[in-house]
């Protein structure tokens, strides 16, 4: 079991805070963050790179003479995503490359255009260069599983990028990325026993940041989350601001449904739960939405355009990570004692839910 010394985080926190302030006040900290672009190639007339994060919507700046330079404002640790017109345009698809970043300050990127930002090499921020190293190796072995055909595709990728998991953590336990690589693809990718070894590996200061408290959350889902366990209660704001006790459904079935406003095939299965919801609600049966947005008002904004009649709320305690949610959208059935019947990801009419739904009720 993992233990917090949370006398020793206090004292970190006050010697952080002493650093900072000292910092502070003999030079001013740069508040954005630049991306400075050095391109090869060719362009072909499109000249256009793209960037979003899940916060701030699709920008665009242009190559000029072989170079580019983007500047974002820095309020937080947050992943941006790149791509290429020339990409898109010439492959009719593209790869969303990651730039994981920690601090304000600038970035270079070196990269060929017919290769892409997957071929870039990175300086400056720290915790940019070694993401991009992680995440590079990672695509490498998911490209790898692939050529080994179906039969082993699906266990040789998970083992390979487990592993690989494990290796960066060991390697980077020191450094914030290697919480944020737990908190993301860990997740997915490793065994529980692989997620409690590398998570041990972590500082204890890593392990209170938010990535790293919810590393400690998914474990104990995994541990509490299984076929007949029960739900431990919780509580979370409705968008009045009103308390939802999970407690108050005991006695029905719930459908819990995870979802997020960004997440297409959340948002394509609720006509068809609205059917379902008519058909079955009741004193017996009642669905809880839990949205997993990053901030409340994307929310917000897209209740007034779906308006689903259930119970809605927003996941600010992380109890997507309670659950053991690694996408969306992912469901629960709980009987009327507050016990798993079963987990479906992913949505598809006549599903597992569904199944159980008419055997239940008997239509």
């Amino acid at each position: 079991m993992v233990k917090f010394f949370n006398g020793i985080n206090v004292c970190w926190s006050v010697l952080f805070w002493l650093m900072s302030t000292a910092t502070t006040a003999q030079i001013p900290m740069e508040k954005n963050i630049t991306i400075i672009g050095h391109v090869k190639g060719d362009t072909k007339l499109y000249p256009r790179i793209y960037y979003y994060s899940k916060q701030v919507k699709l920008d665009s700046v242009e190559i000029v003479r072989g170079q580019f330079k983007i500047t974002l404002p820095y309020q937080d640790r947050t992943t941006w995503f790149f791509y290429t017109q020339y990409e898109r345009k010439t492959r009719k698809s593209y790869r969303p490359f990651p730039l994981l970043i920690d601090q304000p300050g600038t970035i270079k990127m070196d990269f060929n255009i017919e290769q892409g930002f997957y071929s870039s090499k990175l300086k400056g921020n720290k915790t940019s260069v070694l993401y991009a190293d992680f995440f590079t190796k990672r695509e490498e072995l998911y490209a790898l599983s692939k050529s080994k055909g179906p039969g082993i595709r699906d266990s040789a990728r998970k083992a390979w990028v487990a592993q690989w998991c494990d290796d960066f953590v060991a390697k980077n336990a020191n450094e914030f990325v290697s919480a944020y690589v737990l908190s993301t693809t860990g997740k997915s990718a490793m065994t529980l026993g692989q997620l409690e070894k590398s998570f041990v590996d972590l500082s204890p200061v890593l392990q209170q940041t938010n990535e790293g408290l919810s590393v400690a959350a998914f474990i104990r889902g995994m541990r509490q989350t299984g076929i007949g366990k029960p739900v431990k209660s919780f509580v979370l704001n409705d968008p009045e601001g009103k308390a939802v006790d999970f407690a108050q459904f005991k006695g029905k079935y719930v459908w819990v449904d995870f979802w997020a406003s960004w997440c297409g095939p959340c948002k394509k299965s609720f006509p068809y739960m609205r059917g379902l919801y008519e058909k079955y609600r009741g004193p017996q049966f009642e669905i809880l939405g839990i949205s997993a947005d990053a901030t409340i008002d994307p929310w917000l904004k897209i209740l007034e355009q779906i308006k689903n009649p259930w119970p809605q709320v927003w996941d600010s305690g992380n109890i997507a990570s309670e659950f053991t949610v690694t996408a969306y959208p992912t469901s629960f059935l709980i009987d009327p004692e507050g016990r798993i019947i079963l987990k479906e990801v992913g949505f598809e009419p006549n599903g597992p839910i569904e199944r159980k739904l008419k055997e239940i009720f008997g239509k």
